[in-house]
């Protein structure tokens, strides 16, 4: 896990190294352990680096090849770098070091780029430079877990892992069609346009290449869809539920023991979900001393009592670190630097920050992280009650259609809704969501009418944009306490798993599930029957909970916060027509412009982190329980 920064000029000028520095320094959160610079004609890189595998600096960035033409500046994990080391040796190929860079270095030299990438087994985003002729070859892995964000300013063309480090070569423009999504309830942007003008975040999966002089080219290498097949649908179709459950158990701790693998310490969260208990479960079999942590958010919603059930179970030592109510208003500034969006309907990237930095001080640098698998395995409860809500739906949509069938009075007495916000919204964030479910749809559609299950097409559409929000998360939070999370749930074989097995083995009618969210509906059902051969059934059937808090929905803003506030210039509204929309606003779109501004003011204005904890505190109040 690293940072990456890189600019090429289609000119032969050396980049400034002043202001390399100045975007090394806004990534060393990702990379403590070794910091190093390049600045040659035409090109200019930073690296930092957080060391897994093979610790030496010569395993340092960049990474140039013997012939010293090509350099490779790559953020990310290579879990299967052993195996393909095997067998670039097996053809003659010489290695310096023992890491996984200089496995993927060698794997794009030998290996046309599409092949090479595909082959890889992990989390990446990188880039290999050929000095020859300055061309960029860039690739981010196909779930979107690293970050990879590029710009054209000029003759300039900038990459890196996070958008602040761009800062000293260009000043940031907001793109307003982007906020006016997010204001009307877009989650935020994953892949592809961002909240700042011109900056693009590659989209996963995606290779690019940069000539100069020429605009970036963009080619997908793997599509999420391409797991779903025909083939293995029949195969998972064929397995009794007992098969199911012992293949599933094979492949997770095939998982879990290839992301434990490092030449550091690697520990888990420890949320007191079924997903991350069941990681640590499987961990705490081969390595006896895994280091687990937990974030106890204090109040009702605290789960460190199951938290500690399993540590003691495991025979493990858990250490927590406790985050109170101020804190989720305090440290969002902080957060929403790291983050580079407004965090509105994410209130637990806190918790996540700050258990990252419990881990750091703790001498550990990376953590087993159960995301994926409520995705994978449709662990969300609105799935577990959606038929029951479909047929709500679809009986309000009978009676709407028969009153509309009323010549000369059905419009009139259930008019149709006019503004086409849905479609608006869409528009503003350039179909991000939509053109994911199309592609989605359209490979079901595909596997022709005889395979009806829905349950492939909902576990495709939230490893797409509901995912990758997550893993951004997960991302930006674990690195700003230079923690690299790693999610075994999102293994090639996992996912292929899930994605291809019969529905009934995700979700699955039991009259003994008594969860109020969904009744008599046992979610992740394969997942828990394995977590039953590693904890007692207390803890493998759960709920899911998260680090929750509902401290955001009793926040109270005092309408004085606005004033003068980035937000309000970016509207190009008033202090009094500040004040009226505070006052018009729902609690929901309050947080909205909140979360905006402190955004606003963190990433476009840079404004220092304790003036926004200042004002904050000044006109920010949390309402008692």
């Amino acid at each position: 896990m690293c940072g990456i920064f890189g600019i090429v000029t289609d000119s032969e000028s050396v980049p400034d190294r002043a202001r390399l520095d100045a975007s090394m320094q806004s990534l060393v959160h990702r990379g403590p352990n070794s910091q190093k610079i390049h600045a040659g004609p035409g090109a200019g890189f930073a690296h930092t680096r957080l060391s897994f595998v093979d610790v030496d600096a010569r395993s340092d960035q960049p990474f140039w090849d013997v012939s010293a033409r090509y350099a490779l500046i790559f953020n990310g994990e290579i879990y299967n770098y052993r195996q393909l080391r095997a067998q670039l040796e097996s053809e003659g190929v010489v290695f310096r070091t023992t890491s996984d860079t200089e496995v993927l270095l060698q794997m794009l030299l030998h290996r046309d780029p599409d092949t090479a990438i595909r082959a890889l087994e992990g989390m990446f985003a990188f880039a290999l430079f050929d000095s020859a002729d300055r061309s960029l070859l860039m690739a981010r892995d196909r779930f979107g877990m690293k970050p990879l964000f590029i710009q054209q300013v000029g003759e300039a063309f900038l990459f890196g892992s996070e958008v602040k480090a761009f800062a000293p070569w260009t000043a940031p423009s907001v793109d307003r069609f982007m906020v006016a999504s997010y204001l009307q309830g877009f989650r935020g942007p994953t892949s592809g346009f961002t909240f700042l003008d011109d900056v693009t975040s590659v989209p996963p999966g995606q290779i690019v290449v940069k000539r100069p002089g020429s605009a970036p080219q963009f080619h997908a290498f793997a599509r999420l869809e391409d797991f779903l097949t025909p083939a293995a649908i029949d195969e998972y179709a064929a397995l009794s539920s007992t098969q199911i459950v012992d293949h599933m158990e094979q492949l997770l701790s095939d998982s879990v023991e290839a992301h434990l693998l490092a030449d550091v310490p690697v520990g888990a969260f420890c949320s007191g979900g079924v997903d991350s208990s069941l990681l640590m479960g499987i961990a705490a079999r081969r390595h006896n001393n895994l280091a687990i942590f937990h974030a106890d958010v204090q109040g009702p919603f605290s789960e460190l009592g199951a938290a500690a059930a399993l540590s003691k179970h495991l025979k493990l030592d858990l250490k927590a670190v406790s985050v109170t109510e101020r804190e989720f208003i305090d440290l969002l500034p902080r957060a929403i630097r790291h983050f580079e969006q407004p965090l509105a309907d994410r209130p637990n990237c806190v918790p996540m920050m700050q258990v990252a930095c419990l881990a750091r001080d703790s001498g550990v640098k990376g953590l087993l992280s159960g995301e994926g698998s409520d995705e994978c395995f449709l662990g969300y409860p609105w799935l577990g009650r959606k038929a029951l809500t479909d047929g709500y739906y679809a009986l309000g949509g009978k009676l709407r259609s028969g009153v509309r069938a009323v010549p000369g009075v059905g419009d009139l007495l259930w008019p149709v809704p006019e503004g086409n916000v849905d479609l608006v919204r869409s528009l503003f964030n350039r179909r991000e969501v939509v053109d994911d479910a199309e592609r989605v749809a359209a490979a079901v559609a595909a596997l022709g009418p005889a395979i009806k299950s829905e349950g492939h097409r909902w576990t495709l559409d939230y490893l797409h944009h509901h995912l990758r929000i997550l893993l951004h998360r997960n991302d930006t939070m674990g690195m700003a306490g230079s923690i690299e999370s790693r999610f075994p749930f999102l293994d090639h074989a996992v996912v292929r798993a899930a994605v291809n097995m019969p529905t009934e083995y995700k979700l699955r009618r039991d009259w003994r599930a008594l969860d109020k969210s969904h009744p008599f509906t046992r979610d992740k059902w394969v997942v828990r029957e394995v977590a039953k051969r590693y904890m007692p059934p207390e803890l493998s059937q759960r709920p899911k909970f998260g680090f929750w808090t509902n401290v955001f929905q009793r926040t109270r803003i005092d309408p004085r916060y606005f004033h003068d506030s980035s937000i309000a210039s970016l509207l190009g509204l008033t202090n009094t027509q500040m004040d009226a929309t505070l006052a018009s606003a729902d609690h929901s779109f309050q947080q909205r412009l909140l979360h905006l501004d402190l955004w606003g003011r963190a990433c476009v204005d840079v404004e220092p982190e304790d003036a926004s904890v200042a004002r904050l505190r000044e006109f920010v109040s949390i309402k008692a329980l």
